[in-house]
């Protein structure tokens, strides 16, 4: 199950973000920091993708799995298969994505 194998890399990153770098030079320090960087954004991206899921699976128990929070029209099966916590129709989700970028600007 994909959140399974999400919890299980958080595992992995969280064993390495907790594993001190050694000092030595300028460059290793900043190389270490770069890298401790890189980490924490991926266990940030997973953390949410592992929210998402959770979510999906009380939609998917409560049946309204595959129905679009927004307009209530079934979700295609191809968007589910490619986007497994997907919420909301493409349509609903250009839509709730295009006020987004307009409230930013």
């Amino acid at each position: 199950m994909k959140l399974d194998s999400i919890a299980a890399r958080l595992y992995r990153e969280t064993k390495v973000l907790s594993t001190e770098f050694d000092g030595g030079n300028f460059i290793d320090v900043a190389q270490g920091l770069e890298r401790l960087e890189q980490e924490q954004l991926i266990a940030s991206r997973l953390m949410k993708q592992a929210r998402r899921l959770r979510v999906a699976l009380t939609r998917l128990d409560e049946g309204e799995y595959g129905v679009c929070s927004e307009c209530g029209a079934r979700i295609p099966q191809k968007r589910l298969l490619a986007v497994p916590d997907a919420a909301t129709c493409v349509v609903c989700q250009d839509r709730l994505e295009h006020y987004t970028r307009s409230a930013r600007c």
